[in-house]
């Protein structure tokens, strides 16, 4: 299967990907984060930060939900 990306409206999308597909996308984010936190002088932009640490909150809230687990692990 491959990886398909639609356009729901503007600035939506809905992303059809395999579990594997995204863990590979998730871990990608979750290596561009560390390496952002990591990053000698000059720091990244803040807002950028911010941005893929409360995405990938979200990410991990949902995925709870999914699972039919507490948000937050407690």
């Amino acid at each position: 299967m491959w990886v398909r990306i639609e356009r729901s409206r503007e600035n939506l999308f809905t992303v059809t990907a395999t579990s594997q597909e995204l863990s590979a996308l998730v871990a990608g984010a979750r290596m561009a984060l560390e390496a952002m936190r990591s990053a000698p002088e000059p720091p990244p932009p803040a807002a950028a930060v911010e941005l893929l640490e409360r995405v990938l909150r979200e990410f991990d809230i949902a995925r709870e939900r999914l699972a039919g687990g507490p948000p937050g692990g407690g």
